[in-house]
């Protein structure tokens, strides 16, 4: 007895069909950020397809931020967009009761790597950045939260950029909210943590990237977020620290 597989709806498939054609062109920069779309009909006639199934492939495509849709006007292509991995992280993060420990472990696996690169591909010019970002938050320490915050969210930023990889830099500016999220929820915890030692942590992968020690840098980065894994703890120990912010 053969097993029976439901064949995809017509519909969807053709509308998946007019979706990939789309993304392909895009991805072999046939269609470039700017540019227009082929007309619906265009399209439709060239695809063998409904004007109803490319207007709803066209509606997939400026849900994930690759097209723009203005009444009245052709259909264009935009840049690369991080907004819909953007959407879905903040909602996996707040979907969980570990969401704050995952999070950072994420951000771990990461970043770690994002540090070991930079120490080995930055410019000095690259660098600047990461160290007005510490030294920002190191005029900090005593006074405004809100600037600390702003200095520590630029300083990963920054790195990634250092990274010399573009997919790792837009996956970071993805991941944006939920950084901030993390480094408040953590910030937060005054009694818990000790600000002058984070500026410390953060010099030291500073240090590494002016050596251009790959392996001193993935330590330094490592041991910056072996520090949250006590304050999480304490955290899921007494959620009431989460109403803090």
């Amino acid at each position: 007895m053969t097993d029976a597989f439901p064949l995809p709806n017509d519909k969807q498939r053709l509308t998946e069909t007019v979706t990939q054609f789309v993304i392909d062109r895009v991805a072999e920069r046939v269609y470039r950020p700017g540019d227009s779309l082929p007309s619906e009909s265009d399209l439709a006639k060239r695809l063998n397809v409904s004007k109803p199934v490319v207007r709803e492939a066209l509606g997939r495509l400026a849900a994930l931020g690759i097209v723009q849709i203005q009444q009245g006007k052709p259909t264009t292509v935009r840049g690369l967009s991080v907004a819909p991995l953007d959407q879905f992280l903040r909602l996996a993060v707040r979907a969980t009761d570990n969401g704050l420990r995952e999070a950072v472990e994420l951000r771990r696996a990461i970043e770690v790597e994002i540090a070991s690169l930079a120490a080995e591909r930055a410019t000095p010019l690259q660098i600047e950045p990461v160290e007005a970002a510490v030294e920002k938050m190191r005029e900090s320490i005593d006074g405004d939260f809100e600037r600390w915050l702003q200095g520590d969210f630029a300083f990963h930023v920054a790195l990634a950029r250092c990274s010399g990889n573009a997919l790792l830099e837009h996956l970071v500016n993805a991941l944006a909210e939920t950084i901030k999220f993390t480094q408040r929820a953590l910030g937060v915890q005054r009694d818990l943590r000790d600000p002058v030692a984070t500026v410390a942590r953060h010099q030291a992968i500073v240090d590494a990237l002016r050596a251009r020690d790959p392996a001193a840098a993935r330590i330094a980065m490592t041991a910056h977020f072996a520090v949250s894994d006590a304050v999480i703890s304490e955290i899921a120990r007494d959620r009431r620290r989460l109403d803090r912010f």
